[in-house]
């Protein structure tokens, strides 16, 4: 019952019961003045000013587009009471028909039709001026401007953006069409770390980047990914090489593609990173020159890495030898106040044999490599360490003796 007292149309129907009983009661001879062969009474006539009224147009919306026709116009209705009072309550349009007519400016006439018909209609304005012109359609690139960029967090960036459909069709008429340069939707990517993901609207525009009204969009709302690239840092790719090659093969040179790669992740623990190693290398079943694909993980704390595969190729060739005399045993890690020296051999030198590829060998000089003992943490006296060595990358080595002694002093005795 609520929702039936709410009801337009029911409001509509009892006022339009409640005119007609008025228009009854009024236009009902008095009793009285009957009977005395008197005339009944004339009804009273009113003037109505109906203002901004609709105007509906008739057109092949199809095949042409018109324009600059008033969106409203005033209707004045002129009649009985009881007409002008229903001319209010009933549905009545105020129209121009314009499907006869050919591209161009025209003046036409507004009609109505509707209205009761003991009223007269005078419409103002009586005539309008239309331009009619012939629709067409252009497709355009999607385009996205993004917006606070600068308000990123430190060190992100943005990539160009993925716009799905990539093309739109705007219809209209042909002198606006012709005035389009971009069709422009915007997203705010401030503050993001993660790419942003948002449906928008597009706008059309001129070359001055004011927007065109009056052409329609299809589709007038795209979705839009626009990529977030975290802080990152190119490094090198250290292999950690696992297995051993069959006897008597040795690695002459292990290409990577890329050399190196790009780590995100944090800024700060980015700048500690120095290189990217724990990527192992079997070399049991090495036997020839190959190419493997290599997994490269994302470092503890990191968010990715890129590429997450790099390839390895590794030349093999027969293993060769070449041997060194009397190279300097070098100490490292000597702690402040302390003197060390080696008293073992007493010579401190060592023997020392280089097996490789002879085309790695042949250019190996003594001050490639170095024979040292690590004296790091100890304290005075004797201590037998092992000899320990760094050189040329695919070179294996063994030497003599490998046990040295070492003898560690106060410096101050």
């Amino acid at each position: 019952m609520d929702k039936l007292l709410t009801s337009n149309w029911f409001v509509k129907i009892i006022s339009f019961l409640l005119a007609l009983m008025l228009y009854t009661i009024v236009a009902m001879p008095d009793a009285s003045t009957t009977s005395r062969g008197e005339s009944f009474l004339e009804p009273e006539s009113e003037t109505e000013r109906i203002t901004d009224m609709e105007l509906e147009i008739l057109y092949d919306e199809e095949n042409v587009v018109v324009s600059d026709l008033p969106e409203t116009v005033d209707v004045i209705v002129e009649g009985r009471t009881d007409g002008v009072m229903l001319s209010k309550l009933t549905n009545k349009e105020i129209y121009v028909d314009l499907r006869n007519l050919t591209p161009g400016q025209h003046l036409v006439t507004v009609k109505h039709r509707d209205f009761p018909e003991n009223v007269d209609v005078t419409i103002d304005p009586v005539r309008v001026s239309v331009t009619i012109e012939e629709k067409k359609a252009t497709n355009f690139q999607a385009g996205i401007n993004l917006l606070k960029q600068e308000e990123l967090p430190e060190g992100y960036t943005t990539e160009e953006p993925i716009v799905s459909p990539k093309t739109v069709t705007v219809t209209g008429a042909r002198s606006k069409l012709e005035k389009v340069a971009f069709v422009r939707g915007y997203v705010d990517v401030s503050g993001a770390k993660e790419e942003v993901n948002e449906r928008i609207t597009l706008n059309v525009y001129d070359a001055n980047m004011d927007e065109i009204q009056g052409l329609s969009i299809d589709p007038a709302v795209v979705d839009v990914k626009v990529p977030i690239k975290a802080p990152f840092k190119k490094v090198p790719i250290k292999l950690d090489q696992e297995g051993k090659l069959p006897e008597g093969i040795s690695i002459s040179s292990i290409e990577l593609d890329p050399a190196e790669v790009s780590v995100f992740g944090p800024r700060e623990d980015l700048e500690k990173l120095e290189f990217l190693d724990g990527i192992p290398l079997d070399l049991s079943d090495i036997s020839k020159d190959t190419t493997v694909e290599l997994d490269i993980p994302v470092p503890e704390g990191m968010k990715k890495v890129d590429p997450e595969k790099v390839k390895a190729t590794i030349k093999v060739g027969k293993e060769d030898e070449r041997a060194f005399n009397d190279v300097p045993i070098e100490v490292t890690g000597v702690s402040e106040g302390l003197t060390a020296n080696v008293s073992e051999p007493d010579n401190g030198v060592t023997d020392m044999t280089l097996y490789g590829d002879a085309s790695v060998l042949e250019n190996v000089q003594t001050n490639d490599f170095q024979a040292y003992i690590d004296a790091s943490g100890l304290s005075e006296g004797n201590h037998e360490l092992n000899l320990q060595w760094n050189g040329p990358s695919y070179v294996r080595w063994t030497g003599s003796p490998k046990k040295v002694t070492l003898t560690i002093e106060n410096s101050t005795s």
